[in-house]
């Protein structure tokens, strides 16, 4: 993709505060198939935009962080580790006082671009791409810390336990508290 795809994407994007509001007004439609995961993770992003607290380094990478930044950022709703990251990563935006924009695109209206940000082949979200002034690529990042995605391929390599990772990731969100998502972040702010 060139620069200009990427600036027409970004165009397309909201920003990222809109997203969350519209998560969390949201009414879901129960015949939806992944209804059961909208309201908890309604929960998960009312809880962390309330409760999170971003670390010094963080505050600081992200004071620090080379101006004209943009995150464009492939979600959806539905997601559990966009439940657990797009707060921070808001939080962090909010935190660079401009220096970092972070918009959002719907993965599922967006394959073209999903396509070219594969994990491991799938369309794993949510995913970062940090773009500098031009819209260049800078870097990008997700769809989870790398201690998360390793605990996932452990737990789904293992045919009597794989129906259990979505359980166990979100336990280890639970211990983390975000600071691995804070770390990883801080890392791709050192790449802009």
């Amino acid at each position: 993709m060139t620069p200009e795809d990427f600036a027409q994407a970004w165009n397309r994007a909201v920003p990222i505060q809109t997203y969350l509001d519209d998560q969390l007004s949201a009414v879901v439609d129960e015949a939806h198939p992944y209804a059961p995961y909208y309201s908890i993770n309604q929960q998960r992003v009312r809880r962390l935009s309330q409760r999170l607290r971003l670390e010094a380094e963080t505050e600081s990478s992200a004071l620090n962080a080379k101006s004209g930044t943009k995150w464009l950022i492939l979600s959806e709703t539905w997601c559990g580790d966009a439940a657990q990251s797009m707060p921070v990563l808001a939080a962090v935006a909010r935190a660079s006082n401009g220096r970092i924009e972070a918009r959002v695109l719907y993965r599922d209206e967006n394959l073209d671009l999903m396509d070219q940000f594969l994990t491991n082949g799938g369309r794993s979200i949510p995913k970062v791409i940090q773009l500098d002034g031009s819209f260049g690529v800078t870097a990008d990042w997700g769809p989870r810390p790398a201690e998360a995605q390793e605990l996932v391929q452990r737990i789904k390599s293992d045919p009597e336990r794989a129906h259990l990772y979505n359980e166990e990731l979100h336990k280890w969100y639970a211990t983390d508290r975000q600071q691995a998502i804070q770390r990883e972040v801080r890392e791709l702010l050192g790449r802009a």
